[in-house]
């Protein structure tokens, strides 16, 4: 099978450029995960680049699944090894390797969402605060949104007018690091948070995991945080290709820190970066797209482009 023979002009540029930095701005229904998913398959069998060193994130675990399965199926190869995951399994992964190094035993466990709520809500009740109250549910905000940020519990000062209740709140988030830490566990956030500590203040353990990969693609790129993105930055090698794949106008997830000025400002960090923009979409009749296009065009922050179907 011609891996290019069902795309079209502009997904079959996206599958095969010799760019070294790429971003697809693909728009709603435009088969942006057939462009990754083909892009892979192509480095793998018409590139000659080993799976192993290639790597993908994505943002959830269907999401993931499903692109390997097409890989899979694109390749006619249902033994391949293909590396996509979310940013926290390839953390998880990491962890279980590195992680002795910060004194944390690899046979770590993992907080789950009502773990993580529940180590919360006791030591509220402990601190003499209801167990589903005021202070416990602003706690289970506060530490979500402190540790999404990147923020230390034990560096974090109390701001004069900052977040209501925060200096009882900053007591709390420092006895739940402190339980997590006693317990060898890890919640959610740490499996990212940690593995930056460890490749950005141990050289030798970044440069053996950037020499591991030749390609690094992500998709969603338009709800990137801050976090990730460092991770992304943190594995390529200069010699690595960077290959994302999002849409500005789809950015959906700014409330857990997503920054669509991360796609938007991505030739700021790589200067020869090559925009690549998927316009045919095949999910919509005409009249919706137009509509889609004329409220759309209104943001401020985006790349031009505007949906037509066949």
């Amino acid at each position: 099978m011609n891996l290019l023979e069902n795309l079209n002009a502009k997904q079959k540029e996206a599958v095969i450029t010799e760019a070294k930095h790429v971003r697809i701005i693909a728009g709603a229904g435009s088969g942006k995960t057939r462009v990754l998913t083909t892009r892979i398959a192509y480095l793998i069998d018409e590139l000659g680049f080993y799976p192993e060193r290639i790597i993908g994130f994505t943002f959830t675990n269907k999401a993931a699944e499903e692109m390997v399965s097409r890989v899979k199926g694109l390749l006619h190869n249902d033994e391949l090894f293909v590396r996509l995951s979310t940013y926290h399994a390839f953390g998880a992964r990491f962890l279980r390797e590195e992680i002795k190094i910060l004194g944390i035993t690899p046979g770590f466990t993992i907080f789950d969402d009502e773990d993580t709520r529940a180590l919360i809500r006791n030591i509220c009740v402990e601190r003499g605060h209801e167990k589903r109250g005021e202070i416990s549910k602003l706690a289970i905000s506060f530490i979500g949104n402190m540790k999404e940020k990147g923020e230390d519990a034990f560096k974090y000062k109390v701001r004069p007018h900052g977040f209501i209740h925060e200096a009882e709140l900053v007591k709390i988030w420092r006895e739940y690091e402190t339980r997590l830490q006693k317990m060898g566990s890890l919640d959610f956030a740490d499996l990212i948070l940690k593995t930056l500590v460890i490749l950005e203040e141990y050289p030798d353990i970044r440069k053996k995991w950037q020499s591991r990969f030749d390609h690094i693609l992500v998709d969603e790129f338009q709800d990137t945080n801050d976090l990730q993105y460092r991770l992304v930055k943190l594995l390529k090698h200069p010699a690595t290709e960077l290959y994302v794949v999002g849409d500005p106008d789809q950015t959906i997830y700014t409330w857990r820190g997503a920054k669509e000025e991360i796609i938007l400002n991505l030739h700021k960090d790589f200067p020869d970066t090559v925009t690549i923009t998927l316009e045919q979409n095949y999910r919509s009749s005409e009249h919706i797209l137009n509509a889609a296009n004329l409220l759309i065009k209104n943001n401020k922050n985006r790349l031009e482009k505007n949906l037509f179907t066949a």
